[in-house]
């Protein structure tokens, strides 16, 4: 989650970014681990390891750029009502998404059926 923002009164942009971090057990030790490592050996995380992701920020990035950017006449809960509606009641996808949705999944499930073992 990255934002630009313009105030026209003062002609400048400020920029917001609320990316994540790493997850609190994405270790040195236990990715090394995970990736099959000795303490001496150099290496790399794969593309498409669950290690190579972020934690997400965007939802803390939202909240901030609402309170530090927003004119107050409207409530965080109110701009996100949309999306909220759209996530419970779901929506429709194309199928070329809805493969590409799938394909990334079955990897992301080895990699977390991987780590609960």
């Amino acid at each position: 989650m990255f934002c630009l923002f313009y105030s026209a009164s003062s002609k400048k942009v400020t920029a917001l970014n609320g990316s994540g971090r790493a997850s609190e057990s994405s270790t040195l030790e236990n990715v090394r681990s995970r990736l099959g490592l000795k303490e001496d050996e150099v290496g790399k995380i794969p593309l498409k390891d669950a290690h190579s992701v972020t934690v997400p920020g965007a939802a803390a990035g939202w909240a901030d750029t609402v309170e530090r950017f927003g004119s107050g006449k409207v409530t965080l809960e109110q701009i996100l009502q949309p999306a909220i509606e759209l996530a419970e009641k779901g929506f429709p996808v194309s199928e070329l998404s809805a493969g590409i949705v799938s394909l990334l999944l079955s990897s992301l499930r080895f990699v977390r059926d991987a780590e609960t073992k």
